[in-house]
This record gives C-alpha cells, structure tokens and sequence, in this order.
C-alpha cells in the first residue's frame, strides 16, 4: 500500500498533468481562465419544466431559446453508508442518496449549448464529466453553470458540485429518432409522452416495444420470443414494482427479462436508448440468445444485487454507447447454471460505454463461469474497449473482485451451496483502451481474481490488458492492479502500455499486486 505522502505526490503529479491535457480537474466557477457564454437580448426562455423538480432545472439551447428540460430524481447507493446492512426494505431510504437525470433531444450538427441551474444550496466548484471530454462549466451567477456539449458521441455527462457524486446531475442526449414508429403500427407496442402504470408488456415473436421521448412507463418488460426491438427516448421505471428481500438479497421481478425460460434458440434481439430506473433486483437480463444488439440504453439502480445487464450463455453480443449506474454490477458477462441450456458465451463484443459501479463491479467477464462437474459451456472471446469508467467505491470490500473492471473465475451454482464443482476454464479475454476518470477513494480499478473456495483448479489463458490510463486525482488506497489465482493458474497474461497517475506500469509492485501462479508479461 502507498504511505499517505505518496497518494499525496500521485494525486499532485495527475492534478498537474490533467492541466495540459484531456482529463481536466474540477473547474471553479468565475475563474477568470473560463470563457464566457455570452447571452443576448434576442434568446427567450421557455420555461415549462422550470421549479418541476427540487433540485435542477436543466436548459438546451435551440432556435434561439432556452428549452427547458424535465428533470427527473433516481435514488442511489452510497456504499460508504452500508456497512453490511445492503437494503432497507422499509423504504426509510436511510442507506440511499437522490441524484438526477434528464434526457435530451438535440441537433448534434454543431455543439449544444446546455444550461444548469442548481435549485439547493450553494457551490464552490463544478465539474462535467467524463474529463476526457474537456468540457469547461461556466459560472453565469444565481447557481447557475452553462457549457457545451461537442457532440452527440460526447452528449451523456454527469455533472458534479463541489465532488458530490450521490447528488449529482446525469445528461442523457439523443438526436430525434428518424426510425419512430406510429402509434397503431402493426406489431408495436406504444407508449407516447406522459406517465402510463402498464404492469407486465410481453412481447412475442417479431414485436417491437417503443417508448418515446418523455414518457414513463411503471411496470416490467418480458421478451418472450426472437426477432424483438426495444426502442425509444423514454423511460422504463420500476419506481412501482415490489422491492423486498432479505438482508443480503434481493427478491423483486427483472424489470426487462429476455427469454424467461432461458431456453435454446432465441435470435436477434435489439434494445436500444430507453433508460431504465429502480428495478427491484438485476434490470436487463439475457439468456440463451443469438445477435443481440444493446445500444445507447442508461440503468441507474440502487440495490443490492441491482445488475445492470446480464448476458448468460450467449453469443454474439454487441453492448455500446450505454451509461450505466448500478449499486451491482453494471455489465456482467456470464456462464450461468440456470441456463437452459448452459452453453459457451462468446463472441460479446463491448465497448464506448461509461460506467459508474457505486459498489461491486463498473464491467466483469465472469464471475460465474459454468461448472466442470455439471455442464460443457464455459466462457471465451470477449473483447472489452473504448469505455470509460467514472466512479467505483467498493474496493475495499471482503471480496476481492470488487473493481471498476473485474475478470472473476467461480463455479456457477457456486460452491458455498453445493459443496462441489470448480469453474470450467476462461480463455481469450480482450481488454484495450479503458480510462479510469478518477473513482472513489475507497474504490478500485481492475482486479482479476479466481475465487480460493472450489473442488478444483482451474485456468484462465490469453487475457490482453492493452492501453489503459488510470487517472487518481482522489489518492485511491488500492493497487491500480490486483490479481490473485489463489490455488489456480492464469497463463499467458499481457499487461501492455498500463499507465497509472501518467507512469507507466512495467512490473509487479506497490501499483501491481500479483498473487499466485501468474504467468504475466509487461510490455
């Protein structure tokens, strides 16, 4: 571990390198190395949404007008608030904070002009994240910021007062839809602007669910057949489903579940842009399916075992462009043993998304990785690239696989409940091109980690770490890299260009713990 003085010294040298270039540190409002947005006497404000909600009102510029923007509120979990009391099914909401989001549309011709007044409270500094994005808030006075989005790849940020990341502010922009069906187009399911309580939406063979911008659908979707669309700027609320469960576990319905009965056979599944709030336990689940397409989707969850999309034995998988919040974890990559049946995953293919995991894991290829004792499928080629990762605060949890990035080996089901079994091998895992824009303190960047407590040994072979940069603005406590086998091997792991507060990684050490039978090249 790094003595204080030395978090102290790599917190400098990231804050001092930031200056000059991409990742910019928190910016103070008024600064007089801050351009200004000038405003004119010609620009009106419509304010429709303004006073909606308690703690923003959000602005786009369009046609010479401030557009307001409905705001929305999102409960979130602080871990540092949980000790190892995960869920409050009373709803005190003693353990959650509240954040925003607000979803925009926009024309990404040229940069959007965004506005942001804060309604509580007073500031020092704000910031817009990701920082790689170099976007500079301006103060305009009356707790009010406004700065530009460069562009539609750039358009989903989070924004930041004074560092607080659990009342914070998330953007989530699109241009308008060209592809939106019509209300009573054969084989769709609509939903237009406003609130609708739907219940259960089944959709079967060849249909398609739209929910458009600024609608909130309550209830839970279940995919139930191939050849399926999932569309629209709207939202997928859980707000109004049941959430209970026990200490440690949640029991509430998958707010979006593909192939319930998680059979063989299903084909071609899209989800796209919807964003999908407070479910009660994981939120989009996929089993046993072939070409799946996730696109532009936003979760953002609070409990406990709150998931945010969860691919089990299947192949074919492409996730991108997504902005994923979840207590859990927010991508999961797994060889699970209630498949049916319990085939290889592979072929998954994710990348450009940001990533927030406020405990367990931001993107993991595992844990569950099938079992030698009980089926073939195991796990193999998955390439993970282009993502960001924004917060991560459970590093210094029990488990060990706790990491913004994680690659996990276990025995699914796993050995704690069946007393036998080990976890089929893992091979080819990819990881290239992943930033690490300053997480918690208390978080950690990447571990690969197979768990000591199964029947047998297993092997984890050709796994790539390529062009990672870790900035630590916060001094986290914990090595950029933590790997352990335990008693099992990992071969032929290549840790290439690792760069961790601007110096580079090339051997094991107080930034690279390695622990175990590791076979690792530093180049």
């Amino acid at each position: 571990m790094r003595t204080d003085t030395m978090i102290a010294l790599l917190a400098g040298v990231f804050m001092l390198n930031a200056c000059d270039s991409a990742a910019r540190p928190p910016v103070t409002p008024g600064s007089p190395d801050s351009p200004g947005v000038p405003d004119t006497p010609e620009i009106t404000v419509d304010n429709e949404y303004t006073g909606d909600n308690g703690h923003y009102d959000v602005y786009i510029l369009a046609d010479n007008e401030w557009k307001s923007v409905k705001v929305y509120d999102a409960l979130c979990s602080d871990a540092a608030k949980h000790s190892q009391i995960w869920n409050d099914w009373g709803n005190d909401k003693e353990l959650r904070d509240t954040m925003s989001y607000s979803i925009y549309e926009a024309d990404f011709s040229s940069p959007v002009k965004v506005r942001v007044h804060k309604r509580t409270g007073t500031f020092n500094t704000v910031e817009v994240r990701p920082g790689t994005y170099s976007i500079v808030p301006v103060d305009c006075g009356d707790n009010t910021v406004e700065f530009e989005i460069p562009s539609l790849d750039k358009a989903k940020v989070s924004v930041e007062f004074d560092g607080d990341r659990y009342h914070n502010l998330f953007l989530f922009g699109y241009e308008p839809d060209p592809d939106k069906p019509s209300e009573g187009d054969p084989g769709v399911i609509w939903y237009g602007p406003g609130e609708h309580d739907a219940g259960d939406i089944t959709l079967t063979d060849g249909q398609t669910l739209y929910i458009d911008y600024g609608a909130v659908v309550y209830g839970r979707v279940v995919v139930d057949g191939s050849h399926c669309r999932i569309a629209g700027h709207g939202i997928l609320s859980g707000d109004r489903l049941r959430h209970w469960g026990e200490q440690s576990w949640s029991m509430g319905a998958i707010i979006l579940e593909c192939n319930p009965d998680r059979d063989a056979g299903r084909q071609d599944l899209e989800i796209r842009d919807i964003t999908v709030v407070n479910g009660p336990s994981w939120n989009i689940s996929i089993y046993n399916y072939y070409d799946v397409l996730i696109d532009g989707v936003n979760t953002i969850c609070y409990i406990l075992n709150g998931d945010g999309i969860d691919v089990v034995c299947s192949n074919a998988v492409e996730i991108r462009n997504c902005f994923l919040r979840n207590y859990d974890d927010c991508i999961t990559l797994k060889v699970r043993h209630n498949a049916s049946p319990v085939s290889d995953l592979y072929d998954v293919h994710v990348h450009d998304n940001i990533i927030w995991g406020d405990f367990a894991r931001g993107i993991v290829v595992g844990i569950e990785a099938g079992n030698r004792e009980q089926a073939t499928g195991y796990l193999h080629d998955v390439t993970v690239e282009d993502c960001i990762f924004l917060h991560h605060a459970g590093g210094e949890a029990l488990d060990d696989l706790r990491a913004a990035f994680a690659i996990g080996q276990y025995a699914s089901p796993e050995y704690a409940w069946t007393n036998s079994g080990t976890a089929r091998d893992m091979k080819n895992i990819t990881a290239r091109n992943l930033v690490f824009d300053s997480i918690g303190k208390t978080g950690r960047n990447v571990a690969i980690w197979q768990y000591p407590d199964m029947s047998g040994p297993c092997n984890m072979d050709n796994v790539l770490l390529e062009n990672f940069t870790v900035y630590d603005r916060n001094g986290v406590t914990t090595p950029a890299i933590y790997i352990d086998a335990n008693q099992h091997s990992i071969t032929n792991l290549t840790i290439r260009n690792f760069t961790f507060a601007g110096q580079k990684i090339l051997s094991e050490g107080s930034e690279c713990e390695i622990y175990g039978d590791v076979d690792v090249k530093f180049e």
